[in-house]
Formats: structure tokens, sequence, C-alpha cells
């Protein structure tokens, strides 16, 4: 079974049903939204490329890496593509698929990660209602700030950055 409960613009709750190993039914209501795209992007092999946007909803400024929903029909590599033109008003010579992840069971999303590398000069407008600062900051900081919780209010950002410090050798220092 599956039954929409609510559609609100790109996002849906649908309530379904799955079959657990044993036969049994479980039900639970799942949003569904687009898949995101998400982008460390490599100023140099020591810094990457860091927003500051305004989130009017929670009222403060979040730091992120460069992010943002796929278009219906949009293939992963040209969403990332995208969003760091709009972004960043970078694009990039080398963009390479690295991992994907979800929130939750109970958000049907998934999240594709890459990395960028060899960035030009490449502006795209943005949306008009983002209001986004660029930052180049050192790759250790980036990765360092993850455990002072700068990246609290973006979970992939902070998951993201702490693997990849941890795949470069990255020791992040909590406090510094």
């Amino acid at each position: 079974m599956s039954e929409i409960r609510c559609e609100a613009g790109k996002w849906k709750l649908i309530e379904e049903e799955a079959t657990l190993p044993d036969g049994r039914v479980a039900k639970k209501v799942i949003a569904h939204r687009p898949d995101s795209v998400h982008i460390i992007a490599h100023t140099s092999p020591q810094s990457i490329l860091l927003l500051r946007e305004y989130r009017p909803f929670l009222a403060e400024w979040v730091w992120m890496l460069p992010s943002g929903w796929m278009e219906e029909g949009e293939k992963p590599e040209a969403a990332a593509l995208r969003e760091l033109r709009e972004e960043t008003k970078k694009g990039a010579k080398e963009l390479r698929s690295w991992i994907s992840c979800r929130y939750a069971e109970s958000i049907q999303s998934i999240q594709h990660i890459f990395i960028a590398t060899d960035l030009y000069d490449a502006p795209l407008q943005g949306d008009p209602e983002e209001l986004i600062e660029v930052h180049e900051v050192p790759l250790v900081q980036a990765v360092t700030d993850v455990l002072n919780d700068k990246y609290a209010q973006h979970t992939i950002t902070a998951y993201a950055l702490l693997r990849y410090g941890i795949e470069k050798g990255i020791a992040p220092k909590s406090g510094a």
C-alpha cells in the first residue's frame, strides 16, 4: 500500500508499507524530496570553498558546502556543476563522484557528494532568494571546525568534511 498524505512544493508525504523478513508488515509515513548534490570544491590541494548562507527560516547564517537540489530528470554530475556555478561562480575541469548517502529511512532522498578540482571562473545566475558569501578555507581548518560544531546546522557538510579529512589523513583537533 502506498498513499499520498500531503504534497507541498517538491515534497510528498506518503504512507507506505514494507514487509519485514519474518513476514510482518511495517507502516510509516515517508517524506519524499528531490535528491541533492554537495561539492567539496578545491581552490588548491590545501583549500576548499565553503558557503556562509543566511537561512531565513532558521534566522541565522549557516556554513555549508556548495549544495542544492537536483531538478527533475537532471543527472547528479550536471546538478553538481550547475550548483557550483550558481553558488560559487566557479566551474570545475575535474568533477569526481565521491560518495552518496541518505538522511534517514523516513526521508527518501539521496545526497550525492562530489570532489571538484581545477576551478575556473564560470558564473551562473543563482537563486534570487539566496544570500550567500563564498569563503576559501584551509581544508585542515574546515575539518577541525566540524568538531567545533561550526557546521551543526548542515549535517551533510559535517559528515562529508569529517570523512574526507579522515581519508586525507587529517586529524581534526577540537577547540582549535
